[in-house]
């Protein structure tokens, strides 16, 4: 996007100049992906999906996004209607493969990643430690437990969770409770 500040949707390039003539649903979209773009990517390789596949469901995602408004579709609650198409297209990709990635989230940009510079090789050791155990840890809670936890870490409500994976309300909030319960036994 920082590139000649130009998206490509299935046939309708899209640019920034018509987002500043008042086109609304360029602007909603613009705004989505400049705001959860990383936390989607996160979020989908936390659901076992690698970096690369991540990108493209995010991506894939966007694309159907812009397909939706431009079809006059609800803008009731964009964000969890992205977290939903994420998440169904990751389960899909994982089905039809059969592969779920357990490597590191490395590709993601410096902000969405912070590493502390003056840390000690001590720290860095102990980090790394850390972050393995919780991604074990994370490995060993349910699907809906993991998949509740995340998006609550995203930052999105359990409404809004509830929308994007299909869920009641009170069903996110005890897989929330649930999942961080176990983490802490585990950790």
């Amino acid at each position: 996007m920082n590139q000649g500040r130009l998206l490509t949707f299935p046939a309708v390039p899209l640019k920034v100049e018509s987002v500043e003539n008042g086109n609304s649903s360029s602007r909603v979209l613009l705004d989505l992906y400049d705001r959860e773009q990383t936390p989607l990517k996160r979020y989908v390789s936390a659901l076992g999906v690698d970096p690369e596949s991540a990108r493209d469901i995010v991506q894939e995602s966007f694309l159907k996004l812009h397909e939706h408004l431009l079809a006059g579709g609800d803008r009731g609650n964009l964000r969890a209607w992205l977290y939903r198409v994420v998440h169904n297209s990751a389960r899909n990709r994982q089905m039809s493969f059969g592969v779920r990635y357990t490597g590191r989230i490395d590709d993601l940009p410096p902000a969405a990643n912070p590493v502390a510079r003056d840390e000690s090789p001590e720290e860095r050791v102990l980090g790394e430690e850390r972050e393995t155990r919780m991604r074990q840890a994370m490995d060993k809670l349910s699907n809906a437990q993991r998949a509740c936890v995340v998006l609550r870490t995203q930052g999105l409500k359990y409404r809004e969770i509830a929308a994007a994976l299909d869920l009641s309300v009170s069903t996110v909030g005890e897989n929330v409770q649930r999942g961080l319960e176990r983490l802490r036994e585990l950790l």
